[in-house]
This record gives C-alpha cells, sequence and structure tokens, in this order.
C-alpha cells in the first residue's frame, strides 16, 4: 500500500510542469521588483527635491524672523489706528443726527435739505422740558474733534523737510 502511493504521487510530480507553473510566478515577482526600484528611485529623488526646497524656505523664513516683530507691531497699531477712526466716525455721525435733528431735517432729498431747515428756523417753536442736545457751544459750531494722522504714520519726509528749511 506504501509502494501504491509512493507510485501515485510520483506519477503526479512527474506529470505536473513545474517550469510551466513556476514562470509565471517569477515573471510576476521580476516586475514587482522593477517597480519597487523605480518608485524607490522617484522617493529618492522627491526626497532630495523636498530636502533642498525646505533648505531654501527655511532659511529664507529665519532669515525674516527680524521682520517678524516688526510687522506684528505695523499690525498692532492698524488695529489701534482702525478702532481710532471707528470711534471717530461713530461721533461723527451722533453729530450729524444732532445737526439733522436741530434743523428738523427729514427729507433727504435736494429740496427737502436745503428748505426744510429754512422753515424750521423761521416757524421756531418754544419747548418746554429737557434741553435738546445740541453741537453749539456759546452760538458756534464745535467740530468733534478727530485723529491726527501724524500720531499714526508719523510726519511724512516731505512736510518734515519743508518743516526744517523754515
Amino acid at each position: 500500500m506504501v509502494e501504491q502511493a509512493a507510485e501515485d504521487y510520483a506519477k503526479i510530480i512527474q506529470s505536473a510542469d513545474l517550469e510551466k507553473e513556476i514562470t509565471p510566478l517569477c515573471n510576476n515577482i521580476d516586475d514587482m521588483l522593477a517597480r519597487l526600484d523605480e518608485f524607490e528611485t522617484v522617493l529618492a529623488s522627491v526626497r532630495a527635491e523636498s530636502n533642498g526646497i525646505m533648505a531654501n524656505h527655511v532659511c529664507s523664513i529665519l532669515s525674516f524672523s527680524a521682520n517678524f516683530d516688526e510687522l506684528r507691531q505695523r499690525i498692532d497699531k492698524l488695529d489701534t489706528f482702525v478702532a481710532t477712526v471707528n470711534e471717530n466716525l461713530n461721533e461723527v455721525e451722533r453729530s450729524v443726527d444732532v445737526a439733522e435733528q436741530e434743523l428738523n431735517v427729514t427729507d433727504y432729498s435736494i429740496k427737502g435739505l436745503l428748505l426744510k431747515p429754512l422753515k424750521a428756523r423761521l416757524s421756531t417753536t418754544d419747548t418746554y422740558g429737557a434741553t435738546p442736545k445740541s453741537n453749539l457751544i456759546d452760538g458756534e459750531f464745535q467740530a468733534v474733534p478727530i485723529f491726527k494722522s501724524d500720531e499714526y504714520f508719523g510726519i511724512r519726509a516731505e512736510e518734515a523737510n519743508t518743516s526744517d528749511s523754515v
């Protein structure tokens, strides 16, 4: 029985063409190795290029680091300036609102803006109670104080030269 099984296995092994079975596997392995080699080459090229780019950008960023503080300070000053302009604009708008109330302006057409204040002045009626807001101090208009650009931007070089020469 053992001899019979050995003969059967021997026939199977002899009938199988190992060359035919192994050749496609070897070809696939060779193709995969070639692709892996190509991938490794591309990866090395990308690494070298990215290292070069990184070195250039890191150097430029580090060389600009001294300017970052100045840039941050300029941004902070600009933010302060914008906030001041916003406050001044709100004050001017309030002053305009008070002036419109004083002149009784409700019609914003040309006719309304020109004629209505004149009519309101001619037919002023005494109002009792609280005194309305006014932009007048001692009968004279007082403008809202606004920022001076020199406080935020400094004096321009042209103006500095003309003031020095005078």
